[in-house]
């Protein structure tokens, strides 16, 4: 296919979004139906790329609505897999947007529009996470890990400012050094510790505090470590507390974290990738009272918890981008042009990276379409919905299939259970052969289809949890009656798996 004509670009352009909204929108008319499956089974894909001419709006719709009928259907409510679910429409054309202006939002005149949205924006979520105004400001990142690489990034360089220019091995070579260590707790995102090694610190340097029976980091015990740490020789600069734990959605006591990072001049990053949101827009107490003021940094994703589409994640800087740009900057002299009469300065230089897409444009979109309010019933409803679901658990009676557990009370929107095949008994805590059972249960349900679900693990002060499965709650879709649905499609799972082999969940089957 030849290249359009500099003078058809347009015409070529509404005739493919003209049916792309047919074809997206049927799309997500089908994927909404009660029978559609969240787990397509994929069948043999044409995959192959044209040597010569290009197929061309005679194939490449075929090839859209092929890659729609195979992708994983976030748009069901039975996708109750991960953190995010389906974005909102105004975010599909949000996206949209963003790809149809493909500016690069590193320089102020390459993306002046993006750069004054995601100032706003950014200014706005620091505003409802009560950080300084006039001083605080936000940057937007390709997701959650890469926000907390660059809170650890800044913290590191800040406290060890000969870092930028020398490295640990100039440091250590004038006989200037102390171990650098950071503190998260043992539930955190494996984005810590990923961040710790690409910024040089290292895995035996960060250390994995304990958390207390619900799941939140243990104050008392992050004292007494980097009291120790200190002792020892270490330099303690960095500690991660979570808004929000992947597992669990525990909220670490942040009052109690900020406190032993003032008392040791450490910096405070707050994970709030899932639950940052309750923590902005939340009415209750528990949430809306967290005192992420107390932080010297906020990582949020609008991709999880307020339906923006992937990847949406925002740094929030408490003292404003003059410590990043002080920390990272390199000030690229034919990128970066001191003294351009720009209405904002560059923030390019304030990053790790170069190239950066306004992503900040689809939450402003959303926020300008819906309002304030829409966030704060979407994560009221959320939280609504975990309490709800987990007294379904708690109170759905036992059947000749066998019961079900709790695994803990709902921190925010995870809700973690257990369903105990009758084979392996009534015990009063939690045995290892419940874990096989979930995993079992859970790979099947999965491979079905119908819906998708996931199971994990923790570790807490009383041992070991064995495996279970959490649900996160997330999309304003999901009913109680959806919920009530996966319940009996875990029932009918199992019995469908002792029909084919009645010893399937035994405990000593080998």
């Amino acid at each position: 296919m030849e290249s359009t004509p500099s003078g058809k670009v347009a015409d070529e352009l509404e005739e493919l979004m003209l049916e792309a909204s047919r074809v997206f929108s049927d799309y997500v008319r089908s994927s909404r139906d009660t029978k559609a499956p969240v787990i397509p089974r994929i069948d043999e894909l044409d995959l192959t790329i044209p040597e010569k001419d290009g197929i061309g709006t005679a194939g490449i719709w075929d090839d859209i609505q092929t890659i729609c009928g195979a992708a994983t259907n976030t748009w069901s409510e039975r996708f109750l897999y991960k953190l995010y679910a389906s974005p909102t429409p105004i975010g599909v054309v949000g996206e949209a947007l963003v790809g149809l202006l493909n500016n690069n939002a590193h320089v102020f005149q390459a993306s002046p529009i993006g750069a004054l949205i995601e100032d706003r924006v950014g200014r706005q979520l620091a505003e409802l996470a009560r950080f300084p105004v006039g001083t605080a400001a936000g940057l937007t990142f390709p997701g959650g890990s890469y926000s907390n690489m660059h809170a650890l990034m800044v913290a590191r360089n800040c406290r060890f400012p000969e870092l930028k220019r020398s490295g640990f091995t100039g440091a250590m070579a004038r006989g200037e050094w102390r171990r650098p260590m950071i503190f998260t707790s043992a539930h955190a995102h494996y984005s810590i510790e990923k961040a710790a090694v690409a910024a040089g610190i290292g895995l035996d340097n960060v250390v994995s505090v304990p958390t207390d029976a619900d799941g939140r980091m243990d104050s008392h015990a992050l004292r007494m470590l980097v009291e120790r740490a200190l002792a020892d020789g270490g330099a303690p600069f960095f500690v991660n507390a979570t808004a929000g734990t992947t597992v669990l959605g525990a909220f670490d006591p942040i009052d109690e974290i900020a406190a032993v990072c003032a008392d040791h001049g450490l910096w405070l990053h707050v994970d709030g990738s899932w639950g940052g949101p309750l923590a902005l827009f939340s009415s209750d107490d528990r949430f809306g009272g967290y005192r992420i003021d107390r932080a010297d940094s906020l990582t949020v994703n609008p991709h999880k918890l307020m339906g923006v589409p992937l990847q949406c994640s925002f740094l929030l800087m408490r003292d404003g981008l003059a410590p990043m740009r002080e920390a990272l900057g390199l000030g690229a002299s034919y990128l970066f042009h001191g003294g351009s009469p720009n209405v904002l300065d560059d923030v390019g230089d304030a990053t790790m990276g170069c190239g950066r897409r306004p992503d900040a444009i689809k939450l402003w979109l959303a926020w300008r379409y819906y309002g304030t309010e829409y966030f704060r019933r979407r994560v009221a409803n959320a939280r609504r919905l975990a309490l709800d679901f987990a007294d379904m658990v708690s109170t759905r009676p036992p059947t000749a299939l066998g019961h079900w557990r709790l695994a803990a009370a709902p921190q925010s929107m995870c809700v973690c259970f257990w369903f105990v095949p009758s084979q392996l008994g009534a015990h009063p805590t939690p045995q290892p052969s419940w874990g096989d059972a979930t995993r079992l249960l859970c790979t099947r349900l999965n491979y079905l289809g119908h819906v998708l679900v996931d199971y994990a693990t923790v570790d807490l002060p009383a041992g070991s949890l064995p495996t279970f499965f959490r649900l996160p709650l997330n999309s304003p879709h999901v009913t109680k009656e959806t919920l009530a649905s996966v319940l009996c499609a875990i029932e009918q799972t199992a019995k469908a798996l002792l029909d084919e082999d009645p010893r399937c969940f035994d405990a000593d089957k080998s």
